[in-house]
């Protein structure tokens, strides 16, 4: 009897977001006898026809360069967690594809899914059963909560090293895989203390899943179960069942082309919580040989297309917009401009506009067991507990919160608008547009003095900046636009909560404002409708403690705010940091 069918409600709404017909493939997880489907990747468009006229002769070229370039869905099997696989075909609204032939990709199951979309019927399932389309059953759905609730990524860390010659890289990558898949390895779990061989009991507990319920949880990181992998250097033979052998040595002398490297392996498992011991290895095992193709992939791409020298790819775990699972990607050359057709096919084939960056590496995730006690608070206004929020507009996604005092700099007294400054600019970074380190003190003064705003003595100097400093700065080093906001006095600001909004659900970039001599930063509006109240989420870079979440918002350095706390008699002028459209 072929399992019960789960969607989950992000593929839902993905799918009624689409606006044209198209096919595609299916990822999902098979668990607890569900099928729980947590993404789907469209096939490529169609091209023009070849005699349909092109108005401009560079589009034609471009077409044909998007067409070689083109992702098919298969081709991101490697890309997934261990677990997740292909394992469906998707018709969106009339388009269609022959059947069996669509599934031909399709080999962890026998029984494919065909999930049919369209806005006037619904969603409806097909299993493809001996040869036959049959109802799916009674479709169940699944929301994140849920989704966190049974399931966990364990990330698993570890390094292999490689020495081949260059024609020697898939032989040196099969015998590795095979090494691995052997049993010849074992591995650790750091948080409960757990190690885990090939051949551990069934029946034994698996007391590191629970040790994810008490591990530590950080505000912009995601939680994970952390693995080390270790090579098994013994078997387990009996020394007389051994033939002994005498070695021999051969000594070819002749010129060769060969690479010495460590392979960095980090690979995500998606897990469910009721498994046993030998699932979990053979998930682990399977986690590790996947990387190892994508990393194989990699270079072989690189080797293709005759690159003199050889990078080792950097792998990337990456959140997918709109749906619940995490995406890896080993890139060979991480700069935004190489990895620009990648990325933007990757756009293509999740159905993502392009107006922003999903897949650079400011978007990689980040784990709670990378946190690092001295770096600055990753978005703290999420620990707030505020009945306000059902009327709320807020900043759209992660930024890192610099204060007074921070990095053992002292700029109490005149550094709040530089503090404001670069919370805004690690917005930026954080969401992918840039690459460049979180300006310093001295940073922020030499662009202005460059750009003649300044006079060179102040460079060093602790002259504080205003709103229009701060926009300097940002235009120059981010190369974006800034819009301005004024208010005459206090008074004025609840009369600019509607131009607020709109900035924070347009842009969803943070706000600097300045007014006398302090400069705070704006995460977001609120208006109370029952009693008649505007209110500001205000991070206050005038905190001089330590980077503690809990001493933060007790403080009431990350705060809503009403009316009172602005002055009425200072003027108060924002900067509102405007959004690039890039990928």
């Amino acid at each position: 009897m072929p399992p019960k069918v789960r969607i989950s409600l992000q593929v839902i709404s993905k799918l009624k977001s689409l606006r044209y017909p198209i096919t595609g493939r299916l990822f999902g997880v098979m668990y607890d006898n569900y099928l729980t489907i947590l993404s789907f990747v469209l096939n490529p468009k169609p091209q023009p026809n070849q005699n349909q006229n092109i108005n401009e002769e560079g589009e034609d070229s471009e077409r044909c360069k998007e067409k070689n370039n083109a992702i098919m869905p298969a081709d991101l099997q490697l890309n997934m967690p261990a677990e997740i696989d292909l394992c469906g075909v998707l018709f969106v609204e009339e388009s269609e594809e022959k059947i069996p032939d669509a599934f031909t990709d399709i080999d962890v199951t026998d029984n494919p899914l065909l999930i049919k979309y369209s806005r006037n019927n619904g969603i409806s399932a097909f299993y493809y059963i001996h040869e036959q389309l049959k109802c799916a059953g009674k479709l169940e759905f699944i929301d994140t909560e849920l989704f966190e609730d049974k399931f966990s990524y364990i990330r698993l860390k570890t390094v292999i090293p490689i020495i081949t010659e260059k024609s020697d890289f898939t032989e040196i990558f099969q015998s590795t895989r095979k090494n691995i898949a052997s049993g010849a390895v074992g591995f650790y779990f750091p948080q409960s203390n757990t190690f885990l061989m090939d051949n551990d009991s069934d029946s034994r507990e698996l007391s590191m899943l629970k040790s994810l319920n008490n591990s530590t949880k950080y505000s912009g990181f995601i939680n994970v179960i952390d693995v080390n992998m270790f090579m098994r250097i013994t078997n387990e033979n009996n020394p007389e069942d051994v033939q002994k052998y005498a070695p021999v040595v051969q000594h070819i002398k002749l010129p060769f082309e060969s690479y010495h490297f460590n392979l960095n392996i980090d690979t995500l498992s998606l897990i469910g919580h009721n498994i046993t011991a030998t699932q979990v290895y053979s998930i682990l095992v399977e986690s590790v040989c996947r990387s190892l193709r994508l990393i194989e992939r990699s270079i072989m791409e690189q080797i293709n297309e005759n690159k003199n020298v050889l990078r080792v790819p950097e792998v990337l775990h990456f959140k997918l917009p709109s749906f619940d699972h995490l995406f890896t990607i080993a890139y060979s050359d991480i700069s935004s401009e190489k990895t620009k057709d990648y990325r933007k096919n990757l756009h293509n084939v999740f159905a993502l506009d392009l107006s922003r960056p999903y897949f650079r590496k400011g978007n990689a995730v980040r784990f709670s067991s990378d946190f690092k006690s001295n770096e600055p608070l990753i978005e703290p206004h999420i620990a707030i507990k505020s009945h306000l929020g059902t009327n709320s507009s807020l900043v759209s996604g992660l930024y890192s919160y610099y204060h007074y005092e921070q990095d053992n700099f002292n700029d109490s007294g005149w550094g709040c608008a530089y503090r404001s400054l670069q919370t805004i600019f690690s917005w930026f970074k954080l969401q992918g547009y840039t690459d460049k380190p979180i300006p310093s003190h001295r940073d922020i003064q030499k662009c202005l003095v460059d750009i003649g705003d300044k006079a060179p003595k102040f460079i060093g100097s602790n002259q504080w900046i205003g709103s229009t400093e701060v926009g300097f700065v940002l235009e120059i080093l981010l190369n974006i636009s800034v819009k301005v906001l004024c208010a005459s006095n206090g008074k004025d600001m609840p009369n600019l909560i509607d131009d607020l909004r709109e900035h924070f659900d347009n842009q969803g970039t943070p706000v600097m404002i300045g007014g006398g001599v302090l400069a705070h930063t704006i995460l977001g509006v609120s208006y109370d409708e029952e009693n008649k109240q505007p209110y500001w989420l205000i991070l206050d870079p005038h905190y001089e403690g330590s980077d503690n979440l809990n001493e933060v918002i007790t403080k009431g350095m990350c705060a809503w705010k009403g009316k009172e706390f602005w002055r009425k008699d200072a003027f108060y002028n924002m900067c509102l940091p405007q959004r690039p459209y890039c990928y």
